[in-house]
């Protein structure tokens, strides 16, 4: 054993340095490893809330019965089924009709979710029939009557009250009933030319569900490529591809999650960086002793590497058993808050996974920023005993390149995204660079111009850093309450109050006059009732479109809506082109669509409509917001482009819950339309955003705890460096009074330029989060008020009381103290 070892081992537990860098240790291993599989399961629960609205993790879906090999290839998978048929039909009793959603299941629906009904039911029987509220108010029928189907005769047996599955769009909203899967053929409803939907619902674990997605696109594109001009309705959605208006929260969520992992792993490695200098400057004088006696370089190294092995693996069961409950504790306290989630808890999985990447990455930036220090006191002169030696520039320089590369491995590997973590380390590096050299610049004239405050300046070099990791670890926090008031408003600006919560459609242009009426004398706010007509894309400068696209886009494959207005819908916005819709002809299209399709501006497009074949020349592209519960179009013409009166028209209105019995009374004037209540929607989108909103507080609350511990490890080191000092002070016979002040003012004026810094950081980084999640970039006023103010205080209070008991040590204890 190496006879340094041991003597090194003692002296390094007798000292504060070594104690400072296991904590940092143990709280890079233990935060990022409960973050990482909270993470994790974070994204499997939400992932399994946008499923329940699809009620299956997948679902094959074809206007023909599907072929029966899809559901084999399931059962090779092990993956749960469900067959559902849905399709449009007239359900009536002897004096109302009413044109109704049937949704056909079996006992296994749903597979994700549930269905609850009243009186309670596990399942529907065949003769019986469960519908919504809206067709039993429409149809003024109760629990126990009896209405007809089509042809099919059947017992009204339940109510329902709460169908999470609410995937199929607007149509799957209108006046429901659910019937047994066993029944549909008793409806005689399904004849040649029927709007029907034969569905299977699939579930299991992601690995099986991934893998059905995969043979179906590779086996469905060897299909089409066999058959030329195939218009296939054979579609094949997950959970994100059924809910697009949950798609942006969840997106941003997961976006959120990755950056507090980036953020919680820059602030162990802050805290990493500077208790790894902490040790290495309170045993620069052993190492210099060890020389004098004539230990070698070899000798020394081979010591200090034993001794961080030691550290390290203290470090990795603290940290592991610190990481397994405090990720337990975060789910459990996850699923006290939000009871909506579904998670599940296993330590194995905990062990097997994220622990082992924390540990391996730990020691990686802790070996990133210890070895050029550790290089550099090898090659200390014994003179270092007697005479203090500042640290080279060259050594400093290489202790924050290779510290800084072993963070930006730590974050891709934990993070997996190496896009978000590139862009939020380039700019930390780039604005530490650049911020330091400032801050340098700015103490060195202060110091130069000698004024009263310049006597507190004396090392411009080493405050500039202070101040700059300091306003970093500070930053790191702040980004993350500022990402969370952002994503809230947005989320809230999405779904604000007055919403539209109902939906029109097919309104007879006869009827238009009368509806508007209607809306305007109960005071429902309406969007503007666009016309309606259906109509197919065929060719682009009077060419046809080429094959390919015909197969992969299905916009050309069927009817599309088109409208006409002179006012677009408030919440598209022109990216390209002129604005006004003035001349017959012109066309505005939706800008995605146009990439898809090849489509610029100047384009003739030619269109197949119930009066023949209309062209229209493209005069700009627009953004389309489809999450908004407005009417949006991918082609929107001038005036007069087209004949209003050969389609119907559509909108959207806000029918305040006071009111909702009146609407009964309208849809019974227009019975030739068809109303859909979104509000259901609504409730589903906004439980799961509250969801989002209660996940990010937690994790927001949670980071903000491990910033505040490294910034209070950072303001004890900054106090470090100035027991010396103090001490030194008082054996030179300065009042207690006037080193308290000198405390106050220096710390208190390190404190100021940290928030200032703190503030310019937080900006750039949230606005390089926000443009990654699609968010308003915009500037936030409060926390250069309050940041500031707020550092000045903590540092000043910290700086005047903080030191205050060595004023009353004795000035040789205090010096023999530094160097324990």
């Amino acid at each position: 054993m190496n006879p340094l070892f041991r003597p090194l081992l003692t002296q390094s537990f007798k000292s504060t340095g070594i104690y400072l860098l296991i904590i940092a240790l143990t709280l890079a291993i233990s935060a990022t490893t409960a973050l990482k599989f909270s993470n994790e399961q974070i994204q499997n629960a939400v992932a399994l809330q946008a499923a329940e609205m699809l009620a299956a993790d997948l679902v094959l879906s074809d206007n023909q019965p599907l072929e029966k090999k899809w559901q084999e290839k399931a059962n090779q998978l092990s993956l749960k089924q469900s067959k559902v048929t849905t399709f449009s039909s007239m359900a009536h009793t002897n004096d109302q009709f009413v044109m109704v959603n049937v949704k056909a299941i079996d006992d296994a629906f749903p597979l994700r979710g549930e269905i609850r009904v009243a009186p309670k039911a596990q399942k529907i029987q065949t003769g019986e029939v469960w519908l919504s509220s809206r067709a039993m108010d429409l149809l003024h029928v109760k629990v126990g009557d009896s209405i007809n189907i089509a042809d099919g005769t059947f017992k009204v047996s339940a109510k329902i009250e709460h169908d999470s599955n609410q995937e199929l769009g607007f149509s799957g909203f209108s006046p429901t009933v659910i019937i047994s899967q066993a029944d549909v053929a008793r409806t005689n409803a399904i004849q040649v030319g029927s709007r029907v939907e034969y569905r299977l619902l699939m579930a299991g674990p992601a690995q099986q569900t991934k893998q059905f997605e995969q043979d179906f696109n590779q086996l469905h594109k060897s299909a089409q490529s066999k058959i030329q001009n195939e218009q296939s309705s054979l579609k094949l959605r997950n959970a994100s591809e059924g809910n697009t208006r949950l798609m942006k929260p969840i997106a941003n969520l997961d976006t959120f999650l990755q950056l507090t992992n980036i953020l919680t792993i820059l602030l162990c490695g802050i805290a990493i960086a500077l208790t790894s200098q902490r040790y290495v400057q309170q045993n620069q004088d052993s190492i210099a002793l060890m020389r004098c006696i004539g230990a070698t370089k070899s000798q020394i190294l081979s010591a200090y590497l034993a001794l961080l092995c030691v550290v390290l693996i203290v470090a990795m069961a603290i940290g592991s058993l610190a990481g397994v409950a405090l990720g337990y504790g975060l789910l459990q306290l996850m699923l006290q808050l939000i009871p909506h989630l579904q998670i599940e808890f296993s330590a194995l999985d905990m062990l097997l996974g994220p622990l082992p990447i924390a540990m391996l990455t730990s020691a990686v930036v802790l070996l990133g920023f210890i070895v050029p220090s550790l290089w550099q006191l090898l090659n200390t002169p014994p003179i270092r005993v007697i005479r203090q030696q500042e640290k080279s520039v060259q050594s400093m320089l290489w202790m924050l390149l290779m510290g800084t590369a072993s963070l930006v491995l730590f974050s891709v590997v934990l993070t997996e995204n190496m896009v978000l973590t590139a862009w939020v380390i380039g700019a930390i590096i780039i604005l530490c660079t650049v911020l330091y050299m400032l801050i340098w610049g700015c103490l060195k004239l202060i110091k130069s111009l000698k004024w009263s405050i310049s006597a507190y300046i004396r090392a411009p070099y080493q405050t500039a850093f202070q101040i700059t990791a300091l306003a970093l670890g500070l930053s790191l926090i702040t980004v993350l309450a500022v990402l969370r008031t952002d994503l809230l408003e947005r989320w809230q600006q999405q779904l604000p109050e007055g919403t539209p919560n109902q939906f029109v459609y097919g309104l007879p242009p006869f009827d238009m006059p009368l509806f508007k009426a209607q809306l305007e004398q109960r005071g429902w706010h309406s969007t503007p009732l666009y016309p309606n007509i259906r109509g197919r894309l065929v060719a682009k400068n009077d060419q046809p479109f080429a094959e390919s696209l015909l197969k992969s886009n299905e916009s050309l494959r069927r009817e599309l809506n088109l409208t006409q207005t002179a006012e677009y819908p408030t919440d598209n916005k022109i990216v390209q082109g002129t604005a006004a819709l003035k001349q017959v002809g012109d066309v505005s299209v939706e800008v995605k669509t146009a990439e898809e399709l090849g489509i610029k501006i100047g384009d003739r497009l030619t269109f197949s409509l119930p009066e023949g074949l209309v062209q229209a020349k493209v005069i700009n592209l627009r953004s389309v917001e489809w999450e908004s519960f407005s009417p949006n179009f991918f082609f929107i013409f001038a005036p007069k482009t087209m004949d209003e009166n050969a389609g119907s028209y559509l909108g959207s209105f806000y029918v305040p819950e006071q009111d909702k019995k009146q609407l009964v009374s309208v849809i019974q004037q227009f019975s030739n339309t068809v109303f859909i209540d979104v509000s259901l929607i609504l409730d589903e989108v906004k439980r799961v955003v509250n969801v989002l909103v209660q996940i990010i507080t937690i994790l927001a609350l949670l980071v903000s705890v491990s910033g505040i511990l490294v910034l209070v490890a950072c303001l004890n080191l900054l106090m470090d460096e100035r027991k010396r000092e103090v001490a030194l002070l008082r054996s030179f016979g300065s009042s207690k009074q006037k080193l308290k002040q000198m405390m106050s003012v220096e710390i208190g004026f390190i404190g100021l330029m940290a928030g200032v810094v703190s503030c310019l950081f937080a900006e750039v980084i949230s606005a390089i989060a926000s443009y990654k999640m699609n968010l308003t970039i915009q500037a936030h006023w409060e926390i250069w008020l309050i940041l500031p103010i707020l550092m000045t205080l903590v540092c000043a209070v910290i700086g005047r009381y903080r030191l205050s008991y060595l004023c009353d040590i004795p000035p040789l204890q205090s010096l023999r103290e530094m160097n324990q």
